[in-house]
Formats: C-alpha cells, structure tokens, sequence
C-alpha cells in the first residue's frame, strides 16, 4: 500500500519520539520493538508483530480494517459482536437431538441432549466454547479447545442471513461427527493470524494442537507479510526506500504474485477435497511476495451430474474469478483488488456502483450491447453478471459468484433452498495454476489429495505407489501417506514395510512409529507393536497412540498397563468417546461397577449412537439395582436402534 502524508508524519513523529532512546542505547543493540512495547514472534511464524502496532502509524486504514470480515474471522466468545439468539434451543429430527449455545456469566456454554419417553433430559453434555469462527457475515460457528491444545468444531451454528440455528456445516447428514470434528492447522491457515508456535511443529505429520493464546482475526500481516523488520526500520531512522522495502505492498508486485496474496485463501476448487502442501513446506510457511503454487498444489475435481460452471462453493471467490474471461484476458491488469480495497467493509450501494466503473474501464460500449430498457446504472453489472448463488457446500447461505458470465440468470433460482448433496468425485487433476508439478511428481500430489480427503482409496493408493516407484521425494512425508492408506485398508503388512523404511531413512516421524506399532498390533504382536507405540508416543504424545497402546496392553493381559494408557488418551482428549467406552469396560471387568456406570454413562453421552454401550450400561444399572435408570437407557437404546434402521 501507498503511503499517504498523514501516514508520513505519524512515522516521522513516532521517529522523532524515540530517536533520543535510539541514540542513547545504540552502542548496546536495543531490541526497538521493545520501545513500543512490543515484541517479533519466533518460531515456524517469525518476524510477526500484534497488529494493533500497525495501527500505531496506519491509524485509518487500521481501524477501517476491523469492520471487515477478515479481521473478525476468529475471536474469542467475549470479543466477537453479538449477533446470536442464545438459550434458543435447536432440535436436529434426523438424530432426535437438542442443541444449545448459551451464556453463562461471561463464559459461552454449547449443550447437547435427548428426551426420554417421558420428556426427561437424558445423554446430556455441556462444553465451554473456546473461539468462534466465522465474521458472521453470513455465519459462524463455535469451538471448544482441549487442555492439551486440540480443537473440535462443534456441530450447530448461526446462519445469519435467516437469522437462525442450523447445523453447521458437514453437520447435516445423520452420520455427521458430533462434537469429535478436528479443527487441523489447515483450517486454521485461512481462518486467523499465524501463532507462535515453534519451527517444525508446523509440519504436516506434526500434532494439531494449538496454544491457548492466539491472534484474533485475519490480520495486517496475512497480505503484508511478517511486520517487524519494517517497524524496525521507521524506529531506527531508515531511510524511505528501505523502510518500504522491509513490508510487501501486494499492488507492487507482478500479477502472479499479487493474485497469490488474495488466492492463499481465496482459491479452494473443491472443500471436499483440498490440495496438499508442497511436501516438506510448513503450514505458517507462506509469505507474501511468494508464488503459491511453490507453497500448495491445488487440485480440481469433476462432480458427478454437475457442468463445471455450475460448481460453487462458499470459498470460491478466486476460483471462480480466475475462470472469467474478464480475469483471463486482461493478463493480469484485472486483479481482486481492482474492485476490492481488503482494507474497507464495501457497502452494498456504493461498492457495487464503484465496481460498475471498473467494468466500463473496458466495456465502453455496454449501451451498445445492452437493450435500451436494460438499466446500466448503479450495481447493474454485478446484479446481472456476477449474482448471487446458493453454495453447495454451506445450503444455507448465498454469496456472490465472482466467475463475470454473460448471462441471463434467473436470479430467483440462483438463491431457491436446496437439500445438501453429497456429491460424488469422479476425477481429480492438478489445477493450473502457477508451476504445478507434472508427470509422476503430479500424480503423486494429486493421489495424496484424495487419500486425505478419504476419497477413492483404493485408487489413489495404488496412483501414489506408482508414483513413489517413478519420483525419489526428499522426506517421508509422502512415504507417511502411503503407509496409513495402506493401515486404513487393511494391508498390514505393506504398511509395515513402508513404515519400516521411513524408519530406518533416519527420520523421527511419530506416524511413521504409530502406523507400525498399529500394524503389528493388527496382527497379533502385541509386544513389537507396544515398543513402537512407546517409540511414537516418545517422540509426540498422542490420545490415539495411547488408545492402541492400552489395546496392545490388554493383548497381552496387562490391564494396568491398559488403564494406564487409558486415562492418559482421556487425559490428551477428555471428550474422546472410544477410550471412556473402554475405560467402562476395564472397570467393569475389575469390578468397579459404579465407577464403570459413569464411565459407560459419560460415553453415551459423548456418543448417543454406541449402541451397544446402551445394552452393556443397562445390564450393569440392573446389577447396581437402579431399575428405573435401566429402562430409561433401555427405551433410549432400542428407539436410537430403530432410528439408524430407518436412515
């Protein structure tokens, strides 16, 4: 961005201010920052400031900023605007449930609960929201953190177009995941600032947890680029050219790279199936000024029954503007920024008037082409040739489609309810955007897209071992890949042989010693599979290598040893309904029956659908002479059985 005068003198005066502190302290190397009593981050995301010291010399376009749907992007409960009807009670019929998001004193409370046959709460779970996510702009949903830094999505959200509940987003079919949906660094990469987190831990196979104090909101340096050798070089008396030199401008920069500023986030072909990193490229590793496609490889995706120009999704902003004839022919000159200032809420009207104007840049003779009743004033040419749709993937809101087509659209239909459909892949390709990979190296990525995504495994597994046999890839990252599809398809022993051999390449991956201990364990050696479930949980603790670590556990009849790895998955995941399953069956087996009825009661509650906990939990009621509890779970457990037959 340019430099006004009024940002000018702020820099000058805040030099000014401190150059007596500069001089005296030179000879000692002060830290500058510290003068403003700020600090660089360190780590994978180095060199980053609080935004709020942007604002210190960029005092308007700072505080134009707040109102835009980037900087509100990830808040915590207190900080976000208000805009939900709390307390109000949801029901989801497909699953017979009720969902609640409310106030408690200060705290935001979600709750989840059944009725029994005679309207009594039954299965029911309170958990604190941690963050929102999502400006509400159109909608957000809620999360609930882990003390050991996980975060899951949890499954209703506010819809503010129709100012409502609804289930949030993947949370509409009856088999959605309840409150056990993780929230992944990839999320979060489009979703808020970096954290401070330390360098590697942002690596692909690393643990997804995230610290407890984070950035709030989509902020400065997300375009600009890490801020603190800029702020560094007002404070120190720079001179202009060096100063501006230390922060990215995206408007100075060539066409790709400006596009790949807007496009880190706003070009998703497909949420169901995302592209993958450049392997061995950190998550908090893109800066701006940097070619995305050196970052991540996007896929595209044809869908079963749907023409291409009728794919859109919520994030297709840039993938769609990048499909117009407008984008494509202008080479370049027709950016995001063209229309949009990233640092100013548009205002319905006026933006849209302001937009025209850049159309007419190139389309002098829209009266021309037009029908002399067609009324080119105003937001005509975003109205008729940019309208509003209904996403496929969140059927609950419209957004504007940025793919400029000729139309015309029955604007009416465009927006009309439609019913969440799965749709079904039926090819996958590497998209062309920047300097995607070719040949097998393309293959490679485009297969490990899919099998992370959990789409046409077999397929893909089978195209990545291929591949891997072709290209020699530095890291074990793809190696990893193929491992677990090979574990998640029953191949045991190929997925031995594979984690072996990243093994003995040197690297310390926990999956790769997960992957292992969990294949051995699948077939019957519990105690190799212990020593290499040890190994992985050695070098990063995880509640899923602690599960299967006690299952080697009780392989081998050592149930303290299972206990132990138990409470400690719990411990990791204190909502993690399998291991508290477990948990109640361990303790019953050592007859600790009450103890085992709140265990098996705690899983019922994190998992209404474990059916066959609901049997395991009455018989044990009976034993306890808890008659009445027996058949509330009972009638509870056999209605819940009925309805899975019917879905």
């Amino acid at each position: 961005m340019l430099m006004d005068s009024r940002t000018m003198v702020s820099i000058r005066l805040l030099f000014w201010l401190v150059a007596g502190w500069s001089t005296q302290l030179a000879a000692a190397e002060p830290d500058v920052l510290a003068l403003l009593g700020a600090r660089a981050t360190e780590g994978a995301a180095a060199g980053y400031v609080d935004d709020a010291v942007c604002g210190r010399c960029h005092v308007e376009k700072y505080k134009s900023y707040q109102g835009v749907g980037m900087s509100q992007s990830f808040k915590r409960p207190g900080a976000a605007a208000p805009i939900e009807d709390f307390g109000r009670e949801y029901y989801h019929e497909p699953l017979q449930r009720y969902y609640q998001i409310f106030e408690r004193g200060e705290d935001l409370i979600f709750r989840r609960f059944q009725r029994d046959k005679n309207g009594g709460v039954i299965n029911e779970i309170e958990i604190p929201v941690a963050w929102i996510i999502g400006s509400g702009n159109r909608a957000r949903s809620y999360l609930y953190q882990t003390e050991w830094g996980e975060m899951f999505m949890l499954p209703i959200g506010w819809y503010s177009e129709d100012k409502r509940w609804g289930m949030s987003p993947g949370f509409e079919a009856a088999d959605h995941p309840g409150i056990h949906r993780q929230i992944t660094t990839k999320c979060m990469f489009c979703h808020n600032a970096f954290p401070e987190v330390p360098a590697g831990s942002d690596a692909h196979w690393s643990v997804e947890t995230f610290p407890h104090s984070l950035p709030e909101g989509t902020g400065c340096q997300r375009c600009h680029g890490p801020g603190a050798k800029h702020i560094s070089a007002v404070l120190s008396g720079e001179e202009i050219a060096t100063i501006r030199d230390a922060i990215t401008n995206p408007g100075r920069l060539s066409a790709e790279l400006r596009d790949s500023v807007c496009f880190q986030c706003h070009m998703l072909p497909s949420a169901a199936l995302a592209g993958a990193r450049r392997f061995g490229t950190g998550v908090y590793s893109f800066r701006p000024g940097q070619k995305l496609s050196d970052y991540i490889v996007h896929v595209d995706v044809v869908e079963q029954g749907v023409n291409r120009e009728d794919r859109f999704e919520i994030n297709h902003h840039g993938y769609r503007f990048s499909q117009s004839r407008c984008y494509r022919e202008s080479k370049g000159e027709l950016a995001c920024i063209s229309c949009h200032d990233p640092h100013v809420k548009p205002e319905s009207t006026a933006f849209r008037s302001s937009v025209g104007k850049v159309c007419s840049g190139c389309h002098e003779d829209a009266a021309d082409v037009h029908t002399p009743e067609t009324d080119l004033s105003g937001g005509a040419c975003v109205t008729c040739h940019m309208p509003r749709r209904r996403t496929s993937d969140v059927i609950h809101v419209t957004m504007t489609d940025h793919r400029i087509a000729r139309g015309p659209f029955d604007l009416d239909a465009l927006i009309e309810p439609m019913e969440k459909d799965n749709r079904v892949i039926t090819a996958v390709g590497i998209l062309e955007l920047g300097d995607p990979p070719e040949g097998s190296e393309a293959d490679a990525y485009r297969a490990i897209a899919a099998l992370r995504s959990g789409r046409n495994i077999a397929a893909a597994q089978s195209e990545l071992e291929r591949a891997l046999q072709d290209v020699e890839f530095l890291g074990g990252e793809p190696y990893v890949d193929l491992a677990t599809s090979q574990f998640n398809a029953a191949r045991y022993r190929a997925a031995q042989s594979t984690a072996r051999r990243i093994i003995a390449g040197g690297e310390n991956l926990r999956p790769a010693y997960t992957v292992l201990g969990t294949s051995l364990l699948a077939q019957g050696q519990q105690k190799e599979a212990i020593r290499m479930l040890q190994r992985s949980i050695e070098v990063q603790p995880h509640p899923e290598a602690h599960f299967n670590l006690a299952a080697a556990y009780l392989g081998v009849g050592d149930y303290q040893g299972a206990r132990e790895q138990i409470d400690a998955a719990i411990a990791l995941r204190p909502y993690m309904a399998q291991a508290w399953k477990y948990k109640a069956r361990l303790l019953a087996a050592g007859n600790e029956h009450a103890q085992a009825r709140d265990a098996f009661v705690r899983t019922l509650q994190l998992q209404p659908l474990d059916l066959p906990v609901y049997g395991e939990l009455v018989d044990l009621l009976r034993a306890l002479g808890e008659p009445e509890e027996a058949e509330r779970y009972l009638e509870l457990g056999l209605r819940m059985s009925r309805m899975l037959a019917d879905l």
